[in-house]
């Protein structure tokens, strides 16, 4: 495990592109305290404090907020549910949280540049129902410690938390991003794999997605995750993809909508969804939703190519 150590001190193209994604986001400088308004959102935080060196870097807003209601009617749409939901579905909070995150990994001790980072795993924990009305106190916490995985890349993890008006945690996520080392030689570790017969003879397909070729500059506008390989050729090719890739999280919402749509929504809590993101989606794209219902007392779902022979995204739902 390693220690932050601070950004490199010259910068590049990249770094250049950083600054000022992060001044879209944000408008202002780091130092606490500041009144932050994260765009497009009527969200305005108060930087409490960042805890650097061997703490992690946090982000809290001051006090509890409700969900913005056009944002969260926008992601319904998105995402493709086919009714208004009696609860916030798993996904959603992430949307709500995903600039504190920004904002924590833009601090100065945090020692990667995240544009072109990607997303490895996720794990996402309701203590009970939410609903659309409720204020909500964020957080995101940046781990400081980070370590190498088995290709060489940086794996780092950040947690989301949400607290009602009591102060009990409603929400806990946690999100593992990799940083890919550009020293690192190309090839290793292991290939992501097909699915087994097995679960392709007990899965059922429950929809074929068409993801559009705007879809990350759409789920981005709602999370404020502009990521420049989201959003158009031109910026995802500076970081070696021909084409732009879907948000890992935003195909999450899509295969937790089919799954609601389909009957399969939590019914006790705590309830978990974990997620593993196998490889890239160019956009645009044709996929497939699928459940392996016979696996027993977890949910087993996944998102596959649009030939069922690959798997892009894996799922687990289950309550605990």
């Amino acid at each position: 495990m390693t220690a932050f150590s601070g950004r490199p001190s010259a910068p590049g193209h990249a770094d250049v592109l950083h600054q000022a994604t992060v001044s879209l986001l944000c408008h202002k400088s780091f130092p606490a305290p500041v009144q932050m308004t994260a765009s497009p959102a009527l969200l305005t935080c108060q930087l409490l404090s960042y805890h650097h060196l061997m703490s992690p870097t946090q982000v809290k807003l001051s006090g509890p907020v409700r969900m913005d209601d056009s944002r969260y009617a926008a992601f319904l749409k998105l995402i493709g549910l086919q009714s208004i939901p009696s609860q916030v579905p798993l996904s959603y909070p992430f949307v709500e949280a995903f600039r504190l995150s920004m904002l924590a990994m833009s601090h100065k001790d945090f020692p990667f540049n995240v544009l072109g980072a990607v997303l490895a795993r996720n794990s996402s924990i309701f203590m009970r129902p939410l609903h659309a009305d409720e204020a909500l106190t964020f957080s995101a916490q940046v781990d400081p410690n980070y370590h190498k995985n088995e290709k060489g890349d940086f794996e780092i993890q950040i947690v989301g938390t949400a607290t009602d008006g009591s102060g009990a945690e409603v929400w806990h996520n946690s999100l593992t991003v990799v940083v890919i080392n550009p020293k690192r030689q190309r090839g290793g570790g292991n290939k992501p794999t097909a699915p087994g017969q097995a679960a392709v003879e007990s899965q059922k397909v429950l929809a074929q997605l068409l993801i559009p070729g705007n879809a990350g500059r759409a789920y981005g506008a709602l999370s404020g995750d502009r990521n420049p390989i989201h959003l158009h050729s031109l910026t995802s090719q500076l970081f070696g993809f021909k084409r732009p890739i879907a948000h890992a999280m935003y195909l999450v919402a899509r295969l937790e909508a089919e799954l609601s749509n389909a009957g399969y929504a939590p019914k006790q809590f705590p309830a978990v969804f974990e997620t593993e993101f196998k490889r890239p989606t160019p956009l645009p794209a044709k996929l497939q939703a699928v459940v392996r219902p016979a696996a027993q007392p977890q949910l087993q779902c996944a998102v596959l190519t649009g030939d069922g022979a690959k798997e892009v995204v894996v799922g687990r739902l289950y309550s605990r």
